[in-house]
C-alpha cells in the first residue's frame, strides 16, 4: 500500500494541475478500495493539511480543493473513531476550508464537520471553538444553501463541543430569523430545537434560545410554524419529564384556563409554560429594547415573540406588567404597521388574562400624564412623557385591553375609564391619529359594557362631542356619526338625535357654572359648541339654557374669534330654523332677546378683520330672522328705533359683503310695511341712493330692490305736496342712474321709478324732460314718460 501511497502522495504538489487532479482521484479510489485505511492516515494527513490547512490558500484550484475535502470526508466516514488522533489535523483544515471562497467548498466542509463530530464525541469539544468561529463567518454567506448547510454544521459543532461559543453565535442566529428563503428558517428552527432538546448544558441556556426558538412558530409560512410547534411541545415534554417531581402538584391538579381567543394553536402544554415563566425576566428586557430597534424587521420579530410569550405567560403577566405596558405604548407608536397591530393583539392578551383592576390603574394615569392633565395622587404618576404621539399609544393600548377583557371583569372599571377618556385634554385634543384611537376606545366601551352601556353613556356621549368638536372633525366626521350610532342603538334609542335629547339637559347643567368665564380656548366653548351643531330639534325644547349661553358668549366685550365662531353657528340654526331653534315652534318667544341681546351688539362697528366679518355675520342673522316667521311684526316694531339706526350704519361698511346683507336686511324690513315716522322714513332715502354709487354692481342691484321696497312702505294717505322735496330728491337721485352704465343697473332703477312714479306723477315727468336731452340714449326716459302717462 505504501509504495503506490507515497508516489501518488507527492503527485499532490506537483505543479500540473491535471497531474494533481488525477492523483487525488487515485487516492481516493484507493481508499475506498482497501478494508482499513486508517494505517495510512499518517502518511495522507500531513499531505492534506500541506494542500489546505495553511493560511495562505497553496492550492489554487476550486474543484481540487473541493475534491480534497471530499476525500477527508470519506476518511473520517470510514475511520471513524480511528480518526481522533489527527483531530487537530482536521481542525486546521477545516478552520480554513469552512471560509473558503468557494461556495462548494464551504458546504463540503460544514457536512464534513458533522461527521467529524459525530465521530470524535469524547474529544471533539476541545477542538470546537476555532471551527464554530468559522462557521460563523459562513452563516451568513449569499447562498441560501450555504447558510442552510452551515446552521446544521453549527447546531452539530455546538451540541457536540463547547457550549461556550453559544453567546458568540446568538446574535447571528437571530438575524437568520429574518432570513429571506424559507428553507434557512426551518433549518435555525430544527437547530435550535435540537439544543434545548438535547445539549448538554442547555438549562444554562434556555433564557437565550428559548426566544430564538418561539420566533421561528411566528414565522410567515404555516409550514415552519407547524414545525416549530411540534419541536417545542416536545421541548416541553421533555422538561415535564426531567422535573416531574418539581411539577408534580401541577400535572396533577391542572386548573383550567380557556386560552385567549384567536391563536393559532391550542394552549401550550405546561413545560412550555413553566420554561417561559422561570426565563421570562431575562428574556424580557432585550425584547423591549429590540422593540425600538432602529431596524424594522427586529422590531416586527419583537413583538411577534412579544405576542407569543405572553400567551404562555397567561396570569403570570401580572408579575411583569408595569415594564411590558411601557413597551407598549412605544411600540402603538411605532411607524410600522405591523409592529402597531402585534403591539395590539398584546393589548388584548393582557386584558383577557390579567384583573381589569391591575391594568387599569397603570394605563389610566399614562393616559392622563401623556395627555397633560394635572396630576392627582399618587396614581397620578406616570413614566410615559407627555405629548399626543405618546398619548395615541397610551390609547391604543388602553383599547387593546378594554378588547380583550370580559364584560364581567371590565364592568367594575368601566366608569373609571370612561371618566379618563372625557377628560378635556384627552378628548380635545387635535391630533387625529390620538382622537382616531380615542373613539375606537368609546366603540370598545359600548362593545363590552353591552346592556349597562345607559349608566355610562352621558361620560362616552361627552366625549364624541368633544371630538366632534375639534378643528379637524372633516377627518373623523364619519367616524363620529358611526360611534354615535353605535352609542345610541346599544341602549335600545332609535336615532342619534335620541341620544342628543336624552343627555343635552345634563350637557348643559354641567356648562351652567362656568359659561361666562369662556375664552375660545376652553373645553366646555367647544363642548357647547359641538352640542348646538350636532342637537338638531333638541335645540327647541332647550332654548331657557341655550339662548342665555349664546348671549354671554357673543357679548360685545368678548374675544373675536370666539364670537365669529359662535355667531357663525347662530346662522347655520337660523337657516334652518324649522328643525333646531323652532323645532317646538317656541322661539318667538326667544327673537327679540336674540336680536337686542346678541345680533344687533354685534353690528357696532369695530377695527379688525375678525369683527368685520362678525358685522357681516350679525347682518346674515338678521337677514335669516326677517325671512322667516321667527319674529311678529309687532315685537319687530317695538325695537326699531334701536334697529334700523344699527342696519343704516352698515350699509356705509368697509366690507362688501356687510353693505350686501345689509341692504337685503333693510328690504325685508321695508316689505313688512312697519310703521315709520316721516322723519324717519325720509332719512332712509339719502342712505339708499348712496349706495347706487357702491363700487360693486352686485350691491348697486341689490340697494335697487330696497328703494322698491321702501316706496312700497310709504303709508296710505302720504301727502305728496308738502313732501314734495323729498320726492323730488329721491327721483333726481334715480334718474341719474337711469343712464348708468350697466344697461342692468338701468334696468333696475327704472323698475324703482315705475314703482314710485305715483307718488308725484307731473312731477316726475317735469324732471324726466328736464334731463332726457343728456342722457346717452333717450329710450329709458321715453318709456318711463310713457309709462307715467299710462297710468
Amino acid at each position: 500500500m505504501e509504495v503506490v501511497l507515497k508516489p501518488l502522495l507527492r503527485l499532490f504538489s506537483d505543479q500540473v494541475e491535471g497531474c494533481r487532479e488525477q492523483a487525488v482521484a487515485m487516492v481516493t479510489d484507493l481508499s475506498s478500495i482497501v478494508p482499513d485505511i486508517s494505517p495510512s492516515l499518517p502518511l495522507i494527513m500531513p499531505v492534506v493539511v500541506a494542500r489546505l490547512g495553511t493560511q495562505e490558500i497553496t492550492e489554487p484550484s476550486e474543484e481540487l480543493r473541493l475534491s480534497l475535502v471530499s476525500f477527508l470526508s470519506s476518511l473520517v466516514e470510514r475511520c471513524r473513531t480511528q480518526i481522533t488522533p489527527y483531530l487537530s489535523d482536521i481542525t486546521c483544515i477545516l478552520q480554513h476550508t469552512l471560509v473558503d471562497p468557494y461556495p462548494e467548498v464551504k458546504k463540503e466542509s460544514a457536512l464534513c464537520l458533522i461527521k467529524v463530530a459525530i465521530s470524535t464525541v469524547g474529544t471533539f469539544q476541545l477542538h470546537s471553538d476555532p471551527l464554530v468561529k468559522s462557521l460563523l463567518a459562513s452563516v451568513a454567506h449569499q447562498h441560501s444553501k450555504v447558510r442552510a448547510t452551515c446552521l446544521k454544521a453549527l447546531g452539530v459543532a455546538i451540541q457536540c463541543g463547547s457550549p461556550n461559543t453559544l453567546n458568540d453565535a446568538l446574535p447571528i442566529l437571530a438575524q437568520r430569523a429574518c432570513d429571506p428563503i424559507p428553507s434557512v428558517r426551518s433549518c435555525l428552527a430544527e437547530v435550535v430545537g435540537g439544543w434545548l432538546l438535547d445539549m448538554v448544558d442547555r438549562y444554562s441556556y434556555h433564557h437565550k434560545l428559548i426566544p430564538l426558538l418561539l420566533t421561528c412558530m411566528t414565522d410567515e409560512l404555516p409550514d415552519i410554524r407547524s414545525q416549530t410547534h411540534a419541536l417545542w411541545e416536545k421541548v416541553g415534554q421533555k422538561y415535564e419529564q426531567e422535573n416531574e417531581d418539581d411539577l408534580k402538584d401541577k400535572m396533577d391538579f391542572v386548573r383550567t384556563v380557556n386560552a385567549a381567543p384567536g391563536l393559532e394553536f391550542p394552549r401550550p402544554r405546561l413545560g412550555c409554560r413553566i420554561l417561559v415563566y422561570r426565563h421570562f425576566s431575562k428574556i424580557l428586557p432585550a425584547l423591549l429594547r429590540d422593540l425600538s430597534d432602529w431596524t424594522v424587521n427586529s422590531r416586527i420579530k419583537s413583538s411577534q415573540l412579544l405576542h407569543t410569550l405572553l400567551y404562555h405567560l397567561e396570569e403570570n403577566i401580572t408579575h411583569h406588567i408595569q415594564a411590558i405596558l411601557v413597551g407598549l405604548y412605544r411600540a402603538c407608536q411605532d411607524d410600522e404597521k405591523t409592529v402597531m397591530d402585534q403591539a395590539f393583539h398584546c393589548s388584548e392578551l393582557i386584558g383577557f388574562y390579567v384583573s381589569t383592576e391591575v391594568w387599569s390603574s397603570l394605563v389610566l394615569p399614562a393616559v392622563r400624564s401623556s395627555a397633560g392633565c394635572k396630576a392627582d395622587g399618587p396614581q397620578a404618576i406616570s413614566p410615559v412623557p407627555v405629548g399626543p404621539v405618546q398619548c395615541t399609544g397610551c390609547l391604543m393600548t388602553l383599547r387593546g385591553l378594554i378588547r380583550g377583557a370580559t364584560p364581567s371583569s371590565l364592568g367594575p372599571s368601566l366608569k373609571a375609564i370612561t371618566e379618563c377618556l372625557a377628560e378635556p385634554e384627552v378628548a380635545q385634543s387635535q391630533h387625529v391619529p390620538l382622537l382616531r384611537e380615542l373613539l375606537g376606545c368609546v366603540r370598545a366601551c359600548v362593545m363590552a359594557a353591552g346592556a349597562s352601556c345607559s349608566e355610562h353613556s352621558l361620560r362616552l356621549f361627552s366625549v364624541l362631542l368633544m371630538v366632534s368638536s375639534s378643528k379637524l372633525i372633516g377627518q373623523l366626521q364619519t367616524e363620529v356619526d358611526v360611534a354615535m350610532t353605535i352609542l345610541a342603538s346599544s341602549q335600545g334609542m332609535e336615532s342619534v338625535h335620541v341620544l342628543y335629547q336624552v343627555h343635552s339637559k345634563d350637557i348643559l347643567n354641567t356648562l351652567k357654572d362656568s359659561y361666562k368665564s369662556w375664552t375660545l380656548h376652553s373645553p366646555n366653548c367647544s363642548l357647547f359648541a359641538s352640542l348646538l351643531l350636532g342637537a338638531g330639534p333638541v335645540i327647541g325644547q332647550l332654548l331657557d339654557d341655550i339662548v342665555p349661553m349664546l348671549a354671554s358668549c357673543l357679548h360685545p366685550d368678548n374675544d373675536p374669534e370666539m364670537k365669529l365662531q359662535f355667531i357663525t353657528i347662530l346662522i347655520r340654526l337660523l337657516m334652518n330654523s324649522s328643525s333646531n331653534l323652532d323645532s317646538q315652534k317656541h322661539f318667538s318667544a326667544f327673537a327679540v332677546c336674540v336680536l337686542k341681546d346678541i345680533v344687533l351688539p354685534n353690528c357696532v362697528w369695530k377695527a379688525g378683520r375678525a369683527s368685520s366679518a362678525i358685522r357681516t355675520a350679525s347682518m346674515s342673522c338678521l337677514q335669516a330672522i326677517l325671512q322667516g316667521t321667527l319674529i311678529t311684526d309687532g315685537e319687530l316694531d317695538s325695537f326699531k328705533d334701536s334697529f334700523l339706526p344699527q342696519v343704516v350704519s352698515c350699509l356705509d361698511d368697509d366690507n362688501p359683503s356687510t353693505r350686501l346683507v345689509s341692504c337685503k336686511v333693510l328690504q325685508l324690513f321695508l316689505m313688512r310695511r312697519p310703521p315709520l315716522p316721516m322723519d324717519r322714513l325720509h332719512s332712509l332715502y339719502g342712505e339708499l341712493l348712496k349706495r347706487l354709487d357702491d363700487s360693486s354692481d352686485e350691491i348697486r342691484v341689490a340697494v335697487t330692490k330696497t328703494l322698491t321696497a321702501y316706496i312700497s312702505a310709504f303709508p296710505d294717505g302720504y301727502e305728496c305736496g308738502l313732501y314734495s322735496a323729498h320726492i323730488e330728491a329721491i327721483y333726481r337721485g334715480l334718474l341719474i342712474h337711469l343712464d348708468d352704465p350697466s344697461s342692468e343697473i338701468q334696468e333696475a332703477v327704472m323698475v324703482v321709478l315705475r314703482q314710485a312714479s305715483h307718488l308725484n306723477p307731473p312731477l316726475l315727468v317735469q324732471l324726466v324732460e328736464s334731463v332726457k336731452h343728456k342722457h346717452r340714449t333717450t329710450r329709458y326716459c321715453d318709456a318711463l314718460l310713457s309709462s307715467v302717462q299710462q297710468h
